[in-house]
């Protein structure tokens, strides 16, 4: 098993980074969203949160629809965007033993499709050890209002976002870094979820 500490170091807490700004971005979507829709909104830690909505002169129930929808989209084709990138330039990808700073970052942007298997897995964990499914989240919500089986949208987005990984792992890691790459994605991206959305979020952004 052959393992970089230092590249571990610097990709553990490039993948803390990467789950904060993730979630931040997410719910700038959201937001971005809801204002153009001409609501006064705020983006908490993990969430967007309407103001005052007194103001606005229609309040359909597709308001609802949009700007639940204005989340999801925003990370996907942020992600599929890195991955564009990575496609464009994958020669200088092949030609690596080990990746430089930029190619890192590429990386990481089209990583943004994890949210979706992630989603997917603490769901699956909150049932397994809680023993109950729960109902809340953007896909399983849109689900709703489009009238599809609620975990069609969420589980079809999860296997989408594993396609990625696969891809970029397989075809853009050097293989001497994949080990490396694989241990502190793991472990980054839970410290990331545990500091930010459970410890260090709710203090910064309540």
């Amino acid at each position: 098993m052959n393992i970089n500490p230092q590249l571990f170091l610097y990709l553990f807490f490039s993948f803390i980074l990467a789950t904060i700004v993730g979630t931040l971005s997410h719910e700038l979507g959201h937001y971005l969203v809801a204002e153009w829709l001409g609501y006064d909104a705020e983006i908490h830690y993990a969430a967007m949160g309407i103001i005052d909505s007194t103001h606005v002169t229609d309040t359909g129930a597709s308001d609802g629809f949009w700007i639940t929808f204005g989340g999801p989209p925003q990370t996907m084709l942020t992600g599929s965007i890195g991955l564009l990138f990575l496609f464009l330039y994958r020669h200088r990808f092949h030609d690596s033993s080990k990746l430089a700073y930029w190619q890192w970052c590429l990386v990481f942007i089209s990583l943004f499709w994890l949210r979706q298997p992630a989603n997917l897995v603490t769901r699956l964990g909150a049932w397994i050890f809680y023993g109950h499914l729960s109902s809340r989240g953007d896909e399983i919500r849109l689900a709703q209002y489009l009238h599809m089986p609620e975990w069609s949208i969420l589980i079809s987005t999860a296997v989408l976002g594993m396609m990625v990984l696969a891809i970029v792992y397989f075809l853009f890691i050097p293989q001497k870094q994949r080990t490396t790459f694989l241990l502190a994605g793991l472990s980054g991206g839970i410290a990331g979820y545990v500091l930010w959305l459970k410890i260090v979020g709710k203090l910064i952004l309540p």
